[in-house]
């Protein structure tokens, strides 16, 4: 049976690291965290959606949010893995709009991809490293690293798309105009905006904005626009006393039916739920707290 796993951040915010890595086996879940998982000895098996991989010493597996897996083998401390918030990722505009290409980069191999894999294997070494350190400044020291991690899945994500694309069919003007138009619907996401209206802002037509969009996107208009939306009436579901149906107006949502529909789709839960779960986790690590 599948299940939800509720991450538990510590006092380094948004992120946790197991070092010893994972339980032998671990049913099939999903959670809204990103997951990042190094191999440190052979035979690491995990199922991912419906593909199964096997990790040799070095290889990453990544695991985006919302994703379903599981942990068929993992010998004892053969691995150790990452969680971060998605908070993360959503935080800053290249990296958010970058996600669409980032997610579809899954296993990096220390056989077949050796620099980024070291690369990225040396910055997660060090981001464990610094996580079990006492230093006043430790949760910025680790998210500098996460965020040079990210970075440089970002820039192998690009560099793959660029050698499917062909180099002719990418321009980097374009992805200027892309996430140009993905600014401008984060901050009018709230308003009555339109395909045409976002093209218009960028220069483009519709219809050539519409494919551009895809292309470089990996999602259509409308369904980044319910992202973007979803994720901010889920900010005031959690922070906020407004009612259900007032969270969904202020994201931009004009009827309660389409919101509880989409947030469903988006969050795997209703939006009522959600506010539980997240009223429920902040008053326990609230209660954690108060016993140091």
């Amino acid at each position: 049976m599948t299940q939800k796993e509720t991450i538990r951040y510590s006092a380094v915010q948004d992120i946790v690291i197991a070092p010893n890595g994972s339980p032998e086996r671990f049913p099939p879940h999903w959670h809204n965290a990103a997951e990042f998982i190094l191999a440190r000895k052979e035979g690491c098996s995990y199922r991912v959606q419906d593909t199964v991989y096997t990790l040799s010493r070095g290889d990453l597996l990544l695991i985006w949010p919302k994703e379903l897996h599981e942990t068929l083998y993992a010998p004892e401390k053969g691995c150790f893995f990452v969680q971060f918030s998605s908070r993360l990722l959503n935080s800053h505009q290249d990296l958010s709009s970058s996600i669409g290409l980032m997610s579809g980069v899954r296993m990096l191999s220390l056989r077949k991809d050796p620099e980024d894999a070291a690369q990225i294997s040396a910055l997660m070494s060090e981001l464990e490293h610094q996580y079990q350190t006492e230093d006043l400044f430790r949760e910025t020291r680790c998210k500098i690293l996460l965020y040079r991690i990210l970075l440089r899945i970002a820039e192998y994500a690009f560099r793959e798309k660029i050698g499917q694309f062909g180099q002719d069919r990418f321009s980097a003007g374009a992805w200027e105009r892309i996430q140009a138009a993905c600014a401008y619907i984060d901050s009018h996401y709230h308003e009555k905006i339109s395909q045409k209206e976002v093209a218009g802002k960028v220069n483009l037509s519709s219809c050539y904005f519409s494919r551009l969009f895809g292309r470089y996107m990996q999602v259509s208009f409308p369904k980044y626009l319910v992202q973007v939306r979803v994720r901010a009436a889920a900010e005031l579901l959690g922070k906020t006393a407004l009612s259900v149906t007032e969270c969904a107006y202020r994201a931009g949502f004009q009827s309660s039916s389409a919101f509880n529909n989409r947030f469903m789709e988006t969050m795997g839960i209703s939006p009522r739920d959600y506010r539980k779960l997240y009223r429920n986790i902040h008053s326990e690590a609230e209660s954690e707290q108060e016993l140091f």
